[in-house]
């Protein structure tokens, strides 16, 4: 009986110490490209405008969110939207919604699927605005 509760305490304390070991190898893991909150990071923005010229802009910043680095650069301006700031300018150069133009956000020519005030940045990332038509 004496056997089966010190078999029992042992297998007790290495499933503990198993749990521990483990909690802390992921307490240590982090995304190295992500930044901490309000942590500097260097994002690249492309701009593609109406003739296809296109400017590369380099923004060190502490924001969290694309739309607020932009902002503070103040590289667009926009519209406020149920779903978010509604971009109408880039650097300067305004869609012409008469001609059903847009700006449109892509990350390594993808669409994305947040728009700029709710799209989260890392150190490194590149993202690209382009007047499009539809």
């Amino acid at each position: 009986m004496q056997n089966a509760r010190k078999l029992c305490f042992n297998r007790a304390l290495c499933l503990l110490l198993a749990l521990s070991l483990a909690m802390g190898l992921l307490a240590g893991c982090r995304d190295e490209g992500a930044a901490s909150p309000g942590e500097k990071k260097t994002i690249t923005l492309t701009v593609v405008h109406r003739d296809g010229a296109e400017k590369d802009f380099t923004i060190e910043t502490a924001q969290d969110m694309l739309g607020a680095a932009l902002l503070d650069e103040k590289l667009i301006e926009g519209e406020d939207s149920q779903y978010g700031l509604f971009v109408t300018t880039v650097d300067g150069e305004a869609a012409d919604a008469g001609k059903h133009e847009f700006w449109s956000l892509t990350a390594a020519g993808e669409m994305l699927n947040t728009g700029v005030d709710s799209t989260p940045i890392a150190d490194g990332e590149k993202f690209e605005l382009t007047l499009s038509t539809y």
